[in-house]
């Protein structure tokens, strides 16, 4: 059975878990080895959470910054210039390769493709490996994704398809097969498409504490709402949100860190929060409405344009009331918007692609 090398990085949660979800589905293939692997943090580990730390900040407090530096990545030769310093993750991925012997190595972190152009240039163990790169953004794809090119290009959507065809990159190496979701997602039951009781809200804050507790407080006010927030890492923001008195285990229900976003999706009939690959994509497996209430510029504006094009939610205004205002609309009318949301979500939804392209990559690395 083949050997996989998946490669991924910890700069937001779209290469994590697609890196993750794909191992996840490969594991149901008896006898196939794998190999996951973050060469930042087997290199730098220290450097890197440094990186990680300014990553958070900047799109968070100051997403100027990001755009800024995403719009410098999009350039060719910008990202190129910058690989005679990264001598040492090139040299850990030599050893990486040399020793795992992957059949296929698969990326969800662009740099990577560069280093490994390199090493291939310099005739080395991974000249003979074939690269499929997974693609973890939507629509506004940033062009250092495919500069470096690869055997295959794993893309979510149509849309980003296009976009990589216009870049130049030959149609033949673009493969869409869904963004990579937790592959139990397949089984899972989403929402009925009439709600009978309370509209429950799921709830991802990822702005300052005064904000999302103001958020709260909003949601709070509007009938017939069971609000569910899900903190994650930020625990500072948990404990702010516990002192506040908001959290009465009725109505409003407070969560920290948790592996069960794809059972809390499919159990809420709106998703609240950022724009991020990975949550939009694991929304729509789940055929749960989605309401933007924050977004990273970049890479996250191209998801946003994926949720309007195809009618399954919208942005909504960043403050706290006109973003409660949005919650009540979406509920108004008997539902009537987001009843058109839901069945739109019918159309496009992919909640099997992590065993999609599994499949795909066993088929290609037995070839």
């Amino acid at each position: 059975m083949p050997r996989i090398l998946l490669l991924t990085a910890g700069f937001g949660e779209g290469h994590n878990t697609a890196a993750r979800c794909i191992a996840e589905a490969l594991k149901e293939h008896p006898g196939v080895e794998i190999s996951v692997v973050d060469v930042y943090l087997e290199t730098v580990p220290r450097f890197t959470k440094v990186l990680q730390y300014g990553y958070c900040l900047a799109i968070n407090k100051f997403p100027f910054i990001w755009s800024a530096i995403f719009s410098v990545l999009d350039k060719p030769g910008a990202l190129e210039k910058s690989l005679p310093f990264a001598g040492n993750l090139r040299n850990a991925l030599k050893r990486v390769v040399e020793n795992f012997k992957p059949d296929v190595i698969v990326s969800t972190y662009p740099l990577y493709a560069y280093l490994l152009r390199q090493l291939r240039e310099q005739g080395q163990a991974a000249a003979t490996v074939p690269l499929f790169t997974v693609v973890t953004d939507s629509t506004a794809i940033n062009s250092s994704w495919y500069r470096a090119g690869s055997e295959t290009f794993l893309l979510a959507d149509e849309e980003t398809a296009d976009v990589l065809r216009k870049g130049g990159v030959d149609p033949c190496t673009l493969q869409v097969l869904g963004f990579p979701v937790a592959h139990r997602l397949a089984t899972l039951k989403p929402c009925e498409d009439i709600i009978h009781g309370a509209r429950r809200v799921l709830y991802l804050p990822s702005s300052r504490r005064t904000h999302t507790l103001a958020v709260i407080r909003e949601l709070q006010k509007l009938s017939n709402i069971e609000i569910t927030i899900v903190t994650g890492r930020l625990q500072g923001l948990h404990q702010t949100i516990v002192a506040s008195g908001l959290i009465d285990g009725v109505g409003t229900h407070l969560i920290g860190w948790t592996d069960k976003m794809p059972e809390l999706l499919c159990g809420h009939h709106l998703y609240i929060g950022k724009a991020g690959g990975a949550i939009v994509h694991e929304a729509m497996a789940a055929r749960c409405p989605i309401l933007v209430s924050h977004v990273v510029p970049g890479q996250e504006e191209g998801n946003i344009e994926l949720i309007e094009r195809h009618d399954i939610g919208r942005l909504a205004a960043h403050y706290p009331e006109t973003l409660a205002a949005s919650v009540a609309e979406v509920f108004a009318n008997h539902e009537a918007t987001w009843k058109r949301w839901k069945k739109n979500l019918q159309i496009i939804s992919r909640p099997a692609a992590s065993r999609d392209i599994a499949a795909f990559i066993l088929k290609q690395a037995s070839k």
